[in-house]
């Protein structure tokens, strides 16, 4: 309980004063004894306990009028969920704002999301407290502290509305502990507004042990947790995970795999309409959902053979989340797959150039070809062409090692091999061990690979690669600041991902899509694929969609039509592009790379869309979110979208209703009681005055 009045609350010692007046009253007459009044007092005995209790009833009845009363006058708050606890104004009131996808869900009847009713009742509640105290905004995409002149301009600001792009939980709280420990601010308030998504707080993440350890060392700190857990009853929503452009016999047509998600409380089938929108024009094509998910594989669209670019969005029907009822894509022809290839032994290379030029899509227009060079040769190498290089030779320095980082930086992948003599020499934050073999024949095994994105992700049907299949005879070790993509059952690892900045960790993976990202073009892997070394090459299967994949992911860096991650590391600059979509127009340019649409970027159209992670509905339960917040000062306030009570309203009424009631009870309690002639009073005092005489 909090009170907009609390200085009033001085008064409440007034309390006593019925008890007060009445020892005052006690003491004001002289006591004489009089003998007529024995009689009574003798009648009086027999029924003392009972006007005992009444005396004290009119007494807490009093009292409860003035306190009452009082409490009144102090302007109580309290809220439906959680009484906000007492201790004065906060000095700095912090909203950790969770602008995800999910949060876009929305009462169809109301148009109102879980962001926007979350907004209005913090603004709403922070009027009501009339607090001077400061008001500091971290949101998801920036996660950067503003600071708010009022409570009401948080309704207003562009940076309190839904985005495409994931949130990171984790760098919300790290961001707020870095505000209070540089600030040094005193009592401090955290409202934290989220739907509560698994993927957005990263329950699995390191991350939280040393942040609350950190946090639970700061005085003064409450935690009140917003939270919109629900998930929608009918939703659909739909996602492009890869758009082809190719010409047939006659025309061009466009190759797209859609993914269809449905939650539903029915168990029936369902027939859903997608609207294609190609270059303006549109198309509607029904489609059968008899499972939670539908996967449309090689969906043909037939387009203009003159459209050698163009955008496109396939759009659903209006339901209870409108972020997830579109996906964006973009479309060109497909660059060359173009392969370098520097090694001195021919038995590494081979292997990568016969994968390398065998394509997954017999299209004939799309070419293939692989260049191997020697390390005598490497100052041949165009770095315009390749769409991928693979490196088997000691790291270089100086200038090669200045191309291979402008070659990075333009989104295009290496793969590094380690040579037969690894020296200490590093790039990209990255270096290579010792070599080792394994003892008696019995090969290194793969325990546990990441199948949810990279090199060695499942199929699009799902099914793993049988990494775990693979027999490694040698292996070199990696000393690399990356994500682990493959890792033996010692703990050491086989392939591991590096951010060209050499920052990357296993956290920011999870801003990525299941498709594969530009920003995620550098690997080293701690084998080679000769027959002494693994059965990489013999196996097959792993080693060439591997390299098919890093090829695909180099092609999309050269080509004219690239799509994003919204919010993902290696989104371009997009304040200046122009927007395609009337929906994007309104947004403010330097807010654009994390909303989805299709942007032209001078000769490049780039698309960008939500996260596959973000048509996730797992959310976190009671025991999830009590130990990611152990020993830290918190409260859960659960909301709903179709509830319209505020986070603390005045109940002021109430006290006052309690005054009148205390007020009529002890008026009742008062009354005289009615006469009444007892016989049996009069002979004990008879008898007690003959024992007397």
């Amino acid at each position: 309980m909090t009170f907009l009045q609390p200085l009033l609350l001085i008064g409440l010692p007034l309390v006593a004063l019925p008890i007060i007046i009445h020892l005052i009253h006690r003491h004001r007459h002289r006591t004489v004894k009089w003998a007529a009044m024995m009689f009574l007092l003798d009648a009086q005995r027999m029924t003392r306990g009972m006007a005992r209790l009444k005396q004290i009833l009119i007494m807490a009845m009093r009292m409860l009028a003035i306190a009452a009363l009082l409490l009144a006058a102090a302007r109580p708050l309290a809220s439906g969920w959680i009484g906000l606890a007492a201790g004065g104004t906060p000095e700095t009131t912090l909203i950790l704002l969770d602008r995800s996808p999910s949060m876009a869900q929305q009462n169809l009847q109301t148009g109102e999301s879980k962001l926007s009713s979350g907004v209005s009742k913090l603004a709403g509640l922070l009027e009501q407290l009339g607090s001077a105290s400061r008001i500091v905004l971290i949101e998801s995409t920036g996660l950067a502290p503003i600071e708010i002149e009022s409570a009401a301009a948080l309704r207003d600001l562009p940076e309190a509305r839904t985005t495409d792009s994931a949130s990171s939980l984790t760098g919300m709280f790290q961001a707020a502990l870095d505000y209070l420990t540089v600030n040094q601010v005193g009592r401090t308030d955290i409202w934290v507004c989220s739907d509560l998504r698994r993927t957005d707080w990263e329950a699995d993440s390191g991350r939280w042990a040393s942040l609350r350890e950190s946090l639970t060392q700061l005085e003064g700190v409450r935690f009140q947790l917003l939270a919109y857990p629900d998930v929608p009853r009918e939703n659909v929503s739909v996602e492009v995970q890869s758009v082809k452009r190719r010409n047939v016999p006659g025309g061009a047509e466009l190759v797209l795999d859609i993914r269809l998600l449905r939650q539903t409380e029915s168990a029936v089938s369902a027939n859903v309409p997608l609207t294609f929108l190609i270059n303006g024009a549109r198309s509607v094509h029904e489609v059968e959902m008899t499972d939670d998910e539908l996967v449309l594989q090689g969906h043909v669209l037939p387009i203009d053979d003159n459209s050698a670019t163009g955008w496109g969005r396939v759009e659903l029907p209006a339901d209870a989340n409108p972020r997830d009822n579109f996906s964006c894509f973009c479309f060109a022809s497909e660059a060359a797959r173009h392969t370098v290839i520097v090694s001195d032994i021919a038995a590494v290379a081979e292997p990568f150039r016969i994968a390398a030029t065998a394509p997954t899509d017999p299209n004939p227009n799309l070419e293939h070809t692989a260049e191997v060079f020697s390390t005598d040769r490497v100052e041949e190498i165009d770095w315009s062409r390749p769409s991928l290089a693979v490196w088997h030779a000691s790291l270089p320095d100086g200038a090669i090692a200045q191309r291979l980082s402008n070659y990075v930086a333009e989104g295009r992948p290496i793969l590094f091999l380690p040579p037969d003599e690894p020296s200490q020499q590093s790039l990209f934050g990255a270096r290579w061990g010792e070599w080792s073999q394994s003892v008696n024949d019995d090969p290194f095994r793969v325990e546990s690979w990441r199948q949810d994105e990279d090199l060695l992700a499942n199929s699009q049907s799902g099914a793993a690669l049988p990494v775990g299949d693979l027999n490694i005879y040698r292996r070199c070790a990696i000393t690399a600041p990356g994500t682990v993509l493959a890792r033996f059952a010692d703990g050491q690892p086989l392939l591991v991902r590096v951010r060209p900045d050499a920052a990357e960790d296993s956290e920011t993976s999870r801003n990525e899509s299941s498709t594969l990202s530009a920003s995620s073009s550098v690997w080293f892997c701690g084998t080679l694929p000769q027959a002494s070394y693994s059965s990489l090459a013999r196996d097959g299967i792993v080693f060439y969609i591997a390299v098919q994949r890093a090829l695909e992911i180099g092609a999309r860096a050269l080509a004219p039509a690239q799509q994003y991650t919204a919010g993902s590391l290696d989104v371009p600059d997009l304040s200046l592009a122009e927007p395609y979509s009337d929906d994007t127009e309104s947004i403010v340019s330097t807010e654009r790379r994390f909303h989805a649409g299709v942007y032209q970027d001078g000769e490049r159209l780039i698309a960008l869309n939500r996260p596959a992670s973000e048509d996730r509905l797992d959310v976190l339960s009671d025991e999830a979110i009590s130990g990611l917040l152990s020993g830290l000062d918190y409260r859960v306030v659960t909301d709903q979208l179709d509830s319209g009570e505020s986070l603390a309203s005045e109940v002021w009424r109430a006290f006052l209703i309690t005054m009148a009631l205390a007020l009529i009870v002890e008026a009742a309690l008062c009354l005289p009681p009615k006469p009444e002639f007892r016989p049996d009073a009069i002979s004990g005092f008879r008898a007690n005055h003959e024992a007397s005489a």
